[in-house]
């Protein structure tokens, strides 16, 4: 088996927001729905400036609060931009790859606050092998040199390592370095596992095959 080692990314992969998510920023907007849309654009605006772990989200956050005249504070905002929904049934696929002795890494872009919380609160730093989160790489997907310094990290060839990721652009870069890659796009929330099972015995991972 050449794979010797799977990079996973999170959001779309192994997680996704909880169903409560927009009606906990539709309270910190002051029941106003129609208002989410523009204001997570900001959102997302401000955490991608954070990707590179340079400068820090909170801060920015608050600031986007004032502008938009916020009812809610800090503490809720943030409580609703960590609302993730874990995809347990993926992590029990990774934990038997790790068993099979495949190596398993996360690799995500994400701002400090959320890595952090991603880390410790839901525990991913003992899911893995190691976390590679774009700010403290230094570098974003699809930037790839995000790729080449987990690569120089962990010390193994480009072409035994396995990269899954929910969007193309990063598929590629990784790709463009070496890395064997595939884009998840498994649909609804409830295939997610068994697609990934089947993705992951496609590249020679037959432990991850579903059950008959």
């Amino acid at each position: 088996m050449s794979i010797r080692t799977i990079l996973f990314d999170a959001d779309g992969v192994l997680q996704r927001a909880t169903s409560l998510r927009r009606s906990l920023w539709v309270q910190l907007l002051g029941g106003v729905d129609g208002s989410v849309d523009a204001f997570l654009e900001d959102v997302f605006s401000a955490e991608h400036t954070c990707y590179n772990g340079k400068q820090d989200f909170e801060p920015m956050l608050g600031a986007l609060m004032g502008r938009w005249s916020c009812t809610g504070d800090l503490t809720a905002a943030l409580r609703a931009w960590t609302a993730i929904e874990v995809d347990h049934r993926i992590l029990e696929i990774i934990a038997t790859l790790r068993r099979s002795g495949c190596r398993c890494y996360l690799a995500s872009n994400q701002e400090p606050y959320r890595a952090s919380y991603m880390s410790r609160t839901l525990a991913y730093r003992t899911v893995f092998d190691g976390e590679f989160y774009s700010c403290t790489v230094g570098y974003a997907k699809p930037d790839p040199a995000y790729f080449r310094a987990i690569l120089n990290a962990i010390g193994v060839a480009a072409d035994e390592v396995l990269f899954i990721d929910d969007l193309p652009p990063n598929v590629e870069a990784a790709r463009s370095v070496g890395l064997r890659a595939s884009l998840f796009e498994p649909g609804q929330p409830e295939r997610w596992h068994d697609h990934m099972r089947q993705l992951l015995a496609s590249h020679g991972w037959p432990q991850a095959e579903p059950p008959r």
